[in-house]
């Protein structure tokens, strides 16, 4: 059941046994799950039904270091969160992630690969994934290709893309008319209520923009914030003294985006074997896009971070291929209301091209560039676990009271080194393999500094609230509890002790999922 807190007299507060703050890809997977084990579930969500303007304001933050473009642009206070915006790519982070590496301070997980892949095939099942083929070599077999030879310093792999990723209409059925589930429209946490023994949660204060306020009460409360919210959320002066978290100085240091970067153009393309490796794949109705990586032995040889990358087709200005495939998506999936009228037109001039890129998918499997396609490099890195980066509180409060965020994001040396040998391997495998002549951007060795500009973030904000056994190395335990206190607990990127160069939602989404059994076994 939804109910809006700005349109409701008397807001139901009846005692839940998880409130979880945040209706985004985290919430609504742990709200189901737990739903579904029978567990009554309170999901606060700080928007409505569509993005609003006065409410996306609240994102309005402070940025000290490198330009951020997602701490604006990249999160969405509405229902559903950034899945109602999102392309739906999923990527697991690779086994040596979550390892300890002697020339990384700071690296490694807690917990080991082996503990989140179970999870990790579940939330393969919630994302619509469940039929999806999670093994490299079967997707080129199904396709009739072999896998690319890219030289031993390269290695391909797939990510997988969903075929709905916005969680709303995934999970309509459940959110809309569930037993067990509460939804709250406009209902912005603004405080954690401590219980008499500064352990305890004992409630969860909301307050709409129009000034409405009430307390909702549950045994056990969960955020499931953005990773910049949430380091935000818990960094607020709590009334009445410190909370337990307030305690721990690692709370908002270590913030890591993914660095993206276009590093190299690409010319003189092999014109069998280049469309061959690097063009989508399309079977069985569902989308695989090639990529490569570094693999490890060769980033412990040079002592670097986790890199990958992909090539990226850029479609001529005069070649509308991109807007007209998301016209078509739109109108094939009935979703109506979201197409514009000014994207009809060049849809019925563009359909020859469309249709022959739809013949493709259909026929060959396979996704289409026209011939004026550019190529490029684009490359994706994670920063270093301990980094400089970090998230504190503006001066400035936002319309329900709360200190803005303020974010000092930067780049270190080991990153770009990362990035520049990256580059190098690229260049030499691919000239071995006669898949591409690769032109590294040459500020990437001449300037660093004006190479660092061009550098832009994912979106991928975590960290800032790492996951530590001990509370002196992280601000959530194992089980994603806060440290010091019983009945809190943080499911968000902002737990991520490393970041890998993976997209977070499918790790965060086994999390989740992880997270819900345990909640489901615990009184």
């Amino acid at each position: 059941m939804i109910s809006d807190l700005e349109h409701s007299t008397r807001p139901e507060t009846r005692c839940a046994d998880v409130c979880i703050i945040g209706a985004g890809a985290a919430g609504i997977a742990l709200a189901v799950e737990l739903s579904r084990g029978g567990q009554h579930v309170a999901l606060l969500e700080s928007g409505g039904l569509g993005e609003e303007d006065k409410t996306q304001n609240l994102y309005r933050s402070e940025i000290a270091g490198l330009k951020h473009e997602g701490i604006h642009f990249g999160r969405h206070r509405l229902y559903g969160g950034s899945t109602t915006k999102w392309g739906g790519q999923i990527l697991e982070l690779f086994d040596d992630d979550f390892e300890t590496h002697s020339w990384i301070k700071g690296s490694g997980w807690p917990i080991r690969k082996k503990v989140l892949e179970p999870y990790y095939a579940r939330a393969l099942a919630l994302e619509g994934l469940g039929q999806v083929t999670t093994n490299d070599r079967d997707v080129w077999r199904e396709v009739g290709l072999e896998p690319p030879d890219l030289s031993a310093s390269l290695t391909s792999f797939f990510s997988r893309w969903c075929r709905e990723p916005n969680f709303t209409r995934l999970f309509d059925r459940v959110l809309t008319s569930g037993e067990n589930l509460q939804v709250y429209l406009h209902a912005n946490a603004c405080e954690m209520l401590l219980a008499e023994d500064g352990e305890s949660i004992r409630g969860i204060r909301v307050r709409t923009l129009s000034g409405k306020e009430t307390v909702l009460t549950a045994k056990r409360y969960v955020l499931c914030l953005g990773g910049i919210e949430t380091c935000r959320f818990l960094l607020q002066p709590h009334v009445g003294g410190r909370a337990p978290w307030h305690q721990n100085p690692l709370l908002g240091r270590h913030f890591q985006d993914h660095l993206d970067v276009y590093c190299a153009d690409l010319t003189n393309v092999h014109p069998r074997l280049f469309p061959s490796y690097f063009d989508p794949v399309c079977t069985r109705g569902y989308r695989y896009e090639s990529r490569f990586w570094l693999p490890f032995k060769q980033r412990q040889e040079a002592g670097l971070l986790n890199v990958g990358g992909m090539v990226f087709f850029e479609n001529p200005p005069d070649d509308p291929l991109h807007r007209n495939w998301q016209t078509m998506k739109l109108l094939v999936r009935g979703r109506l209301r979201e197409v514009a009228a000014a994207d009809l037109p060049p849809l019925a001039t563009g359909l020859p091209t469309l249709f022959h890129q739809i013949y493709r998918y259909l026929a060959q499997g396979r996704g289409y560039h026209p011939p004026k396609t550019r190529a490029r490099l684009r490359v994706f890195c994670e920063q270093e676990p301990l980094g400089e980066s970090r998230i504190t509180l503006s001066s400035q409060k936002d319309a329900v009271g709360l200190f803005r965020s303020r974010l000092d994001w930067r780049v270190s040396e080991l990153e770009l080194k990362t990035i520049r040998q990256f580059v190098g391997v690229v260049q030499q495998a691919f000239a071995e393999r006669q898949l591409a002549r690769v032109i590294p951007d040459p500020d990437l060795a001449g300037n660093p500094d004006n190479f660092v500009s061009k550098i832009m973030d994912s979106y991928h904000h975590m960290g800032g609230a790492r996951m530590a056994v001990e509370a002196s190395q992280g601000l959530v335990d194992l089980d994603l509890k806060l440290h010091g206190t019983r009945n809190a607990y943080v499911c968000s990127s902002a737990v991520f002790p490393t970041s890998g160069f993976s997209n977070p939602t499918h790790t965060l989404l086994a999390l989740a999922v992880r997270l819900a059994d345990h909640l489901k076994n615990t009184t």
